[in-house]
């Protein structure tokens, strides 16, 4: 090579951007002088023997040659011919004399050099000293097999290596070329015309080159080396080809014409391994090639401008982007693969050579634009991978394609020429608009995909194994007609249109099954003749489309019946084949057009079928049994009978029924005819279940079989009832028969009445017969009211036995029902038949059943009268008796105690009757002012009492349990007068009482006002008061029972007079101090007269007065006892109470209305046990407060109460 021979100008290797990172254009450099183009023999060999040489060693060691930048300003280095070996002995600078065995550089075009054994590195740098610098050899041997040496170009390095790399090492031997990221400069190894070796790799980092120049005469080659980009750039310059053996990484891959306009290849995959080439495979100053051989697979990511083209000779190629491959097209050899890396399109032209080449989209989905086309001789395609390739261009190949797995996508109508298509599995798409017209085997089942608009498939569809299609996608695809596959067809979304009898396959043959598509009708007359159709979870539909298909195929359930068979479109779909094979589950909807029957029970008794507005079902004249019936369509009976409500489901059919056939209900749901059913003049029969007729079917005579019941407001022709009629839906309405109608023995005639006087009619406008043993019922739990019904009425007189039998006539507690008739009607007659007061079990149950017996109407009335049972009205008399106003009586009698018991303690306490602390000292008044004195002074003092009582009297089997509580506050004075002390008393005091039994309750305001005085005679003491209590009191009450709600409240006032006395008797045992005593009080009550508030059940009571006597014996005791220094009186009471006179409290009532009725209370206890304790404590000289408890215990009664007593002396 002479001075300033040719190397690729830096700037056309790195005419690209690495990543964010702008790589500038480099300065190329003159190779040298002296040198020349001539090719030189030999190589670098790598040995695996020592050579002898000094320094040579067997041991074991990675080499490296590292070739960069170390001294600056030498000269090209001269050296002899003969061969120098690396020692390595100073340092690992390539450019250093002493690492030579001869002492100097080598550094010419006839320079052997050798990297063996015993060398002091193995990693070699070599840089270039200074600018004019550059090294050149012959060869490069390695020889060592236990030296494995890396030789690194870096720093501008520059290395041309004329006669090419022998490596004989039986080691792989490495080369690296890096540039100065700085400064944007290359490093070159350069190979002339020479061979890269074997088992060498070289590794081209940032701004490193490596460049082969070639010739179609001298070629260079790197077929048995591995080449990786680390951002460098591998470049061929010259023509022919370039092979090698492996690439990968990033960076570039670039060709350099010279001269210009010359053609080059660069071939890769001798190695038979599998990488990725992430690199722009760029021409330059003429037009590149690239050729994949070899059994790997090379993916090419990079995006190229390349225009020579690809060929495919072996192995697979990858592309992992669409300008992977430049501008030119791809040639594909026989048994070669190529695929997508991802999601790509290959814009260019594909070329088959002969044989048969594989497109597999296992790792990507790939669209070629452009036709696929062959030379040499027929190409066959085969379809590998489960992704999608999308073939778009009109292809020209002729050998066929072949089908396996994944998705092949036809956007042309040529895309796949005009060979055959082999399908084993996988999927064809057809896309919108477009038609393939060639035959396809079927060895697998395959599927036939058109996602929207309308593809067509006009081939000739056969199976070579039993084998079906699958329709899938939104679109529709149409199949025309004379295929011969047997495996059926299932539709699972959009349209399948067929456009003859064997679009889909041989007849008899194979299953249709729809599960969310349609099958469509493209023709007329078509015959569906499968062996089968089947329903799968999602249903499916098949639309006539306008035209006159029949299906001979037997229908049936693919899946747990969930979906619906629809029946679209204009036209009529004709229902064929043997009797009783239709047993399908899913339901049936006739949504346009006509399904009509071909032959009898051909439709399926299981299915519920839809008949909706302006759809037909056609029975054409033979007999079928549906599942049930619904819609508002038509039905044709012709003279077939329809059995409809097998299912046992209920279903309301507004549409149309007609013809003069029959209709038959079954099972046990009901069946509502609620349309005009006029042109319908067949017989009726309800075998079972309810017919519920709400429309027209007056032309028919329907008949009611045991068991089964016909309801209803429309119309009907006549009737025949063996079971069960009730006018109306569960309501009272009448049921219109035009004609005759009869009830024989064991019918039932179900009535519905009111309490406002209506009922349920059967209008007949013929005979009626009613037969010996024809029930009549009652059929609501309503409220029934006295009166006479009208419930049949026949224009054509009545027959037969006339009259109706009643079932449990006796309708509530105190009505019964009869039967009454005339010439034409029967009335149900209801009437009372026993009194209000037979009901009642207690006085207060008896009294307010008479009382409301005298009111004899009124919806309470009518109320009372529907009860069901003896309990309901004993019920009800409870609620309504009033009797809280009773019970409230009783309780004020007996709380007039309250003010005797203060009183008598009031006076015990003033004459020192209550103990030992009776004579503490009181504040009086005196000449000197206020004073303490001794405690029966004769001043004036006052005194005050605070009580509180809770108690309860049980109910005494008449009147319920009466709960009370009572607070109140009584402040008395009194003063002497002789041996007398004389005083008075006033208070207030509330009591709140409910009788929860009777959701009743109330309170009453208290205000007392009294006198009384007492003296003693020795031991002897006498007690006396009278007392006038005034009560407001108000109540509220809840009446609820069947049929009846009220809420009542009064408000009225009452007094209380009582005069009491007590003679008692004291002395003293020691310490204690007891006192016998008797007791007699009178008590009077005076009640206002009252009316309530509220509805019709309000009472209303005149004013009445009550009396009782109460007297009392028992002992009270007491003694003084000292707490912490403080005076004090423990003291008790034991006695026995006895009452006199009206103890069962009464209050007279009366209903707005009505008579009055008297209603008893829960008694005053006849007899009590009288309880009390307290203590008195001294709280100063002149005041004492005391406090106690006081139980009042009878056989159905207690009382509890608390006490607190004030006492201050003046």
């Amino acid at each position: 090579m002479s001075a300033g021979a040719t190397r690729v100008p830096f700037k056309a290797v790195f005419n690209q951007h690495h990543g964010n990172t702008s790589m500038p254009v480099g300065r190329a450099r003159n190779m040298g002088r002296g040198m020349n183009s001539s090719t030189m023999a030999g190589g670098i060999d790598f040995l695996s023997r020592a050579l002898g040489r000094p320094g040579a060693s067997l041991g074991a060691r990675r080499r490296s040659l590292l070739v960069g930048t170390a001294l600056a300003g030498l000269a090209l280095l001269a050296t002899p011919a003969a061969a120098q070996e690396w020692t390595g002995a100073t340092s690992s600078d390539y450019a250093v004399g002493t690492n030579w065995n001869g002492g100097s550089v080598p550094n010419s075009t006839t320079a052997d050099i050798v990297f063996g054994a015993g060398a002091g590195t193995t990693n070699v740098d070599l840089t270039t000293p200074n600018s004019s610098t550059l090294f050149f050899a012959r060869t490069v041997t390695f020889d060592d097999a236990n030296s494995a040496y890396t030789v690194s170009l870096s720093n501008k390095g520059y290395l041309n290596i004329y006669g090419g790399v022998n490596n004989t090492s039986g080691v792989t031997q490495n080369f690296a070329v890096t540039g100065v990221s700085a400064t944007g400069e290359a490093s070159y190894l350069i190979f002339s015309n020479s061979n890269a070796g074997s088992d060498v790799t070289y590794t081209v980092n940032p701004y490193g080159v490596l460049q082969f120049n070639s010739s179609n005469a001298s070629p260079a080659s790197g077929a048995d080396a591995k080449f990786v980009l680390n951002g460098g750039a591998v470049s061929l310059s010259g023509s022919g080809t370039l092979a090698l053996g492996s690439v990968e990484g990033s960076g570039i891959l670039s060709y350099y014409g010279n001269p210009s306009g010359s053609t080059g290849t660069i071939q890769i995959g001798g190695l038979n391994t599998s990488t990725t080439l992430n690199a722009q495979i760029q021409e330059q100053n003429g037009a590149l090639s690239i050729e994949k051989v070899g059994s790997g697979t090379l993916t090419l990511t990079g995006v190229s401008n390349y225009s020579g083209g690809t060929i495919l000779t072996g192995g697979t190629l990858l592309i992992g982007d669409d300008a992977a491959l430049g501008t030119g097209g791809l040639t594909m050899a026989n048994g070669t693969t190529f695929g997508a890396s991802g999601t790509h399109t290959f814009a260019q032209a594909v070329t088959l050579e002969s044989g048969s080449e594989t497109i597999d989209t296992s790792n990507g989905d790939l669209t070629l634009s452009s036709g696929i086309s062959e030379s040499g001789g027929p190409a066959s395609l085969t379809k590998t991978g489960s992704g999608t390739l999308t073939l778009n261009g009109a292809s020209t190949y002729s050998g066929g394609t072949y089908l396996n797995v994944g998705t092949l996508s036809l956007g042309n109508d040529l895309a796949l020429s005009t060979g055959e298509v082999f399908a084993s599995g996988g999927t064809l798409d057809i896309h919108d608009g477009v038609t393939i017209d060639n035959d396809l085997h079927l060895y697998a089942n395959a599927t036939l995909n058109v996602s929207s608009g309308t593809g067509t498939y006009t081939g000739h569809i056969s199976d070579e194994e039993v084998a079906g299609i699958f329709k899938t996608g939104a679109g529709t695809l149409v199949l025309s007609d004379g295929n011969s596959f047997s495996g059926g067809a299932t539709i699972s979304d959009g349209i399948l249109r067929i456009m003859g009898s064997n679009s889909l396959g041989a007849t008899g043959s194979g299953m249709v099954t729809l599960d969310g598509g349609t099958l469509q009708a493209g023709a007329d007359n078509i015959v569906i003749s499968n062996a089968m159709i089947l329903f799968g979870a999602a249903g499916g539909t098949i639309d006539t489309n306008g035209f006159d298909v029949s299906t001979t195929a037997s229908m049936g359930d693919n899946d747990t019946p969930s979906g619906t068979f629809t029946k679209t479109g204009a036209g009529t779909l004709t229902v064929d084949g043997f009797a009783g094979n239709n047993t399908y589950a899913t339901a049936t909807d006739v949504a346009q057009g006509t399904l009509k029957a071909a032959t009898a029970d051909i439709f399926s008794a299981n299915s519920a079928y839809t008949v909706e507005s302006g759809a037909t079902l056609d029975l054409n004249n033979f007999d079928q049994a549906i599942g049930s019936l619904a819609g508002a369509g038509s039905v044709k009976t012709g003279s077939g009978t329809l059995t409809t409500g097998g299912d046992n489901s209920s279903t309301v059919f507004s549409g149309a029924l007609s013809g003069t056939g029959g209709l038959k209900k079954a099972g046990s749901g009901t069946f509502e005819l609620s349309g005009d059913n006029s042109g319908f003049s067949g017989a009726t029969r309800v075998q079972a279940g309810t017919l519920l007729v709400t429309g027209n079917l007056g032309g028919s005579v329907v008949t009611v079989d045991s068991g089964a019941t016909l309801e209803g407001d429309g119309s009907i022709g006549g009737l025949v009832a063996e079971g069960t009629v009730a006018p109306g839906e569960h309501a009272i309405d009448t049921l219109n028969v035009k004609g005759n109608l009869s009830f024989a023995a064991g019918s039932t005639y179900a009535v519905d009445l009111n309490a406002a006087g209506d009922s349920d009619l059967i209008d007949a406008t013929g005979t009626a017969t009613i037969g010996a043993g024809a029930n009549l019922t009652l059929a609501n739990s309503g409220a029934y009211v006295p009166g006479q019904y009208k419930v049949l009425h026949a224009g054509g007189n009545l027959l037969g036995d006339k009259t109706f039998t009643i079932i449990d006539p006796q309708v509530s507690y105190f009505l019964a029902a009869s039967i009454g008739q005339d010439l034409n009607n029967i009335y149900v007659d209801i009437a009372q038949n026993k009194s209000l007061a037979s009901a009642g079990l207690t006085s207060n149950q008896i009294a307010t059943g008479t009382g409301f017996e005298s009111v004899g109407s009124g919806p309470l009335f009518g109320a009372i009268l529907a009860l069901p049972t003896a309990e309901a009205a004993q019920d009800a008399f409870d609620r309504l008796s009033g009797e809280v106003h009773a019970s409230a009586k009783g309780m004020l009698l007996q709380d007039s105690h309250f003010l005797q018991d203060a009183v008598t303690a009031r006076l015990r306490a003033a004459f020192g009757d209550s103990g030992k602390t009776a004579s503490l000292p009181v504040m009086a008044y005196g000449e000197d002012g206020v004073q303490s004195v001794a405690a029966d002074t004769d001043r004036f003092a006052i005194w005050s009492q605070g009580f509180g009582s809770w108690g309860r009297t049980d109910s005494d089997g008449n009147a319920a349990a009466f709960d009370r509580s009572t607070g109140g506050l009584l402040v008395g004075a009194d003063g002497l007068a002789g041996d007398w002390r004389i005083g008075v008393v006033g208070g207030y005091s509330r009591t709140s009482f409910n009788a929860d039994d009777r959701a009743s309750s109330g309170d009453s305001d208290n205000y007392h006002l009294g006198l009384y005085g007492g003296t003693n005679w020795g031991a002897i003491a006498f007690r006396t008061g009278a007392a006038y209590t005034w009560h407001r009191i108000s109540t509220s009450r809840s009446v609820a029972f069947q049929g009846f709600t009220d809420s009542l409240s009064a408000d009225y006032d009452a007094a209380t007079a009582q005069a009491f006395g007590e003679l008692a008797y004291k002395t003293d045992a020691g310490p204690f101090a007891f006192e016998p005593f008797a007791n007699l009080a009178y008590v009077n009550l005076h009640t206002d007269g009252f009316a309530e508030s509220g509805g019709t059940a309000a009472l209303t009571s005149g004013s009445s007065s009550s009396d009782t006597t109460f007297t009392t014996l028992g002992v009270r005791a007491s003694t003084d006892v000292t707490i912490g220094g403080v005076a004090a009186t423990a003291r008790g009471m034991f006695g026995w109470r006895h009452a006199y006179g009206e103890v069962t409290p009464l209050s007279t009532f009366a209903f707005a209305g009505g008579d009055d009725f008297t209603i008893a209370g829960v008694p005053i206890a006849r007899d009590a046990m009288l309880v009390e304790a307290g203590f008195d404590v001294q709280l100063a000289r002149n005041a004492t407060l005391g406090l106690s408890y006081a139980g009042q215990f009878g056989p159905d009664a207690f009382d509890n109460g608390f006490k607190a007593n004030l006492g201050i002396k003046f």
